[in-house]
């Protein structure tokens, strides 16, 4: 079995395919550089509902997302 990784990288490809994801553990990356770890739990399309490994839940608004990547197994 084969963990690959998926990177989204513009505004139109993270709104696109992160529908997919919901209920998925990803990483958020933000335009200062910071990365968040967690599942996503809601999307709309400005903004993502994301629940941390504290269980802490955020309201995270696209324009601030500079990627998204996720491992899954093949």
């Amino acid at each position: 079995m084969v963990t690959r990784q998926i990177r989204l990288n513009t505004y139109e490809q993270i709104r696109k395919k992160l529908t997919d994801l919901k209920g998925k553990k990803i990483n958020i990356v933000f335009n200062n550089r910071t990365v968040l770890f967690g599942e996503l739990r809601h999307i709309t399309d400005d903004s993502l509902t994301f629940v941390n490994m504290r269980l802490e839940a955020f309201t995270i608004p696209l324009k601030d997302i500079s990627e998204v990547y996720f491992d899954y197994k093949e």
